[in-house]
């Protein structure tokens, strides 16, 4: 997928059209999916549409389906089902939290439909979460389909702010134990979550061993110029320790899905402990931590690759 164009904040922007357009379509009609390339697509027959609408910064179409539940788009991407969802949740918080010293004080950059909060409310000790998202008529629109995971904004830790991250971390004087970003993906109004100023600001809002996490995306369909390769090197820039790791998401592009890990000081591979309190997860555990940091060849490949393109142009 070649991206050569530049996006700016807004609806005028029409990112889900132009999304769209990078295909001949082949998803049929009475059906929602997400394309990969001319002849790729992962389709899903609606039962019904639940929600097709724009906010200010997106398009948002949520859809129930027979077997997957409830799948939420936002700019014509698919960003999470019923039935696997709690796969990239689980991935999401819990490698972070489960290494090095207990967390207490956390940030989730994108995360206003809840579900990051609501797994790290799993963690009995932990006391501040705050959610910044900078669309709240799309956490508006998910109070009213996903009420169970919304339920977290009721919680006494938990603070909700509307306002776009990059800009948060500019003018905040918080430090964190913890950050996660979770974006939607390059091209749509997650852009400025990928750029050198948002991982150093990151980097200077953690106290001095936290960790920053981010999704990496999909290695079988790499989506513009940025990668799992690309999001490595650049946390490398800020951080002593950078690892990609990755889950199987069935509804995602290839199956296989990546993250990005940076600390300060704690490596995950190294200085993992245990959960110490009775939790019940369906995907992740702790054998799966450590094998998720494993990373097949033609991913290490590229990661070299990578990394030897940057030191060229240095």
């Amino acid at each position: 997928m070649k991206n050569n164009l530049k996006l700016k904040t807004g609806r005028e922007e029409k990112r889900a059209e132009y999304i769209q357009s990078l295909f001949k379509t082949i998803i049929p009609p009475g059906c929602i999916g997400e394309q990969y390339a001319d002849d790729v697509a992962l389709i899903f027959k609606v039962k019904r549409v639940l929600i097709q609408t724009k906010t200010r910064y997106q398009k948002v179409d949520i859809a129930e389906t027979d077997y997957w539940g409830k799948i939420l788009f936002l700019d014509n991407l698919l960003m999470k089902s019923d039935r696997d969802g709690y796969i990239i949740n689980e991935m999401i918080v819990h490698p972070i939290m489960l290494t090095g010293p207990k967390k207490k004080k956390v940030l989730v950059v994108g995360g206003g439909e809840g579900f990051t909060a609501t797994e790290l409310l799993k963690y009995p000790y932990i006391e501040q979460i705050d959610i910044i998202d900078i669309d709240g008529e799309f956490v508006e629109i998910c109070k009213n389909i996903y009420p169970e995971k919304m339920a977290c904004l009721k919680n006494p830790r938990v603070n909700l702010i509307i306002q776009d991250g990059l800009e948060y971390l500019r003018q905040t004087n918080e430090i964190y134990d913890a950050i996660f970003t979770t974006p939607t993906d390059p091209l749509t109004i997650s852009d400025p979550l990928f750029v050198r100023e948002y991982f150093g600001l990151c980097h200077k809002h953690l106290v001095e061993d936290g960790i920053y996490e981010t999704d990496a995306y999909m290695p079988f369909y790499k989506y513009g110029n940025i990668d799992y390769a690309y999001i490595n090197k650049a946390l490398s820039d800020f951080f002593p320790i950078a690892k990609i790791y990755t889950c199987t998401v069935p509804t995602f592009p290839g199956g296989l899905f990546s993250f990005g890990f940076a600390s300060k000081k704690w490596d995950p591979e190294k200085d993992y402990h245990p959960f110490d309190f009775k939790v019940k997860n369906k995907y992740y555990n702790s054998d799966l931590h450590f094998a998720a940091f494993k990373m097949p060849q033609f991913m290490l490949d590229r990661i070299e690759e990578e990394n030897n393109n940057r030191a060229r142009k240095k």
